[in-house]
């Protein structure tokens, strides 16, 4: 067997602290309360499977920025959609699906590929009959999520996008297969595939294959608590954080995501603990490297 460093044991002691006091202040969090203010929303408004998927993967993509701007323009597509998405792309043309979408920008995606995007969706739920089977096919042929998600995504883009998609479509729609955490796509897949809290469980993808979706806050707090010490929004440093939080949920690891990204966007997490006062009463803060 072999024999630990002081420092290696030092990190193993200090991650299973942290551990402990994530478990407890997830236990606290009312994810019910949270989203209100949360994205996954209007996801939430549908009762057709099919219309909370592509609501979903709406809502996930357009999830950077403000907040309140991002409720905004998901708002305004909501409006555009009607009460039926899935019902508007069983039937609709790519041109109709522009003009319905015509004037519609959010940041750099415009209304013209968001249609378009939606119609590659459309091929898909006509030829398959619901939303999420291409990509639930690709997992059971790779049984390994990031080559799964690839495929999906290259299916997806060679539809929509058939000469090649340009730079604002690959942001729209991003390939996993690059060094990012892809956090948007991460934050779609625990929407749909998780089957507790405020997330929907429409897809027989595992949840333990899942990874957290790594933003700005959740790498933060991740970095605070010790989770990874790598400085990159990338793929490696997902995989650290999730193999982290295995430890407390080997079935379930991206279910504290909520709680964790929540206690940042809430501005309760700063960035330093030049602000002490935010951190009065966190229940993370004895293990935060910034105070222990």
């Amino acid at each position: 067997m072999a024999v630990l460093s002081p420092a290696v044991r030092r990190r193993r002691l200090q991650i299973d602290r942290a551990l402990v006091a994530v478990a407890a202040f997830h236990r606290g969090f009312d994810p019910r309360r949270a989203l209100a203010t949360d994205p996954l929303r209007f996801a939430h408004r549908y009762a057709d499977p099919d219309d909370r998927a592509l609501i979903a993967l709406l809502s996930a993509l357009m999830a950077f920025g403000r907040i309140a701007t991002i409720g905004q323009k998901l708002e305004e597509l909501c409006v555009r959609l009607g009460p039926s998405p899935a019902d508007v792309l069983r039937r609709e043309s790519p041109s109709e699906l522009r003009e319905r979408l015509r004037g519609f920008k959010h940041r750099t995606f415009r209304g013209a590929d968001v249609a378009d995007l939606l119609f590659a969706l459309g091929e898909n739920l006509r030829r398959d009959g619901h939303v999420l089977a291409t990509l639930e096919r690709a997992w059971d042929t790779h049984r390994d999520l990031r080559p799964a998600l690839a495929e999906w995504v290259h299916q997806l883009r060679a539809i929509a996008w058939p000469c090649g998609a340009d730079r604002a479509q690959q942001h729209l729609l991003p390939d996993p297969t690059g060094p990012s955490a892809s956090k948007r796509l991460m934050l779609f897949l625990r929407w749909v595939v998780r089957r507790s809290g405020v997330d929907l469980g429409l897809s027989t993808i595992p949840a333990a294959a899942l990874l957290m979706p790594v933003d700005v806050h959740v790498h933060r707090i991740a970095r605070n608590l010790g989770f990874t010490t790598r400085t990159d929004a990338s793929w490696r440093t997902a995989e650290e954080i999730t193999a982290a939080l295995r430890l407390l949920s080997a079935d379930d690891p991206v279910q504290y995501d909520f709680a964790l990204c929540h206690l940042g966007i809430s501005g309760r997490c700063p960035s330093s603990s030049k602000l002490p006062e935010r951190c009065v009463g966190c229940a993370l803060q004895t293990v935060c490297v910034h105070w222990r």
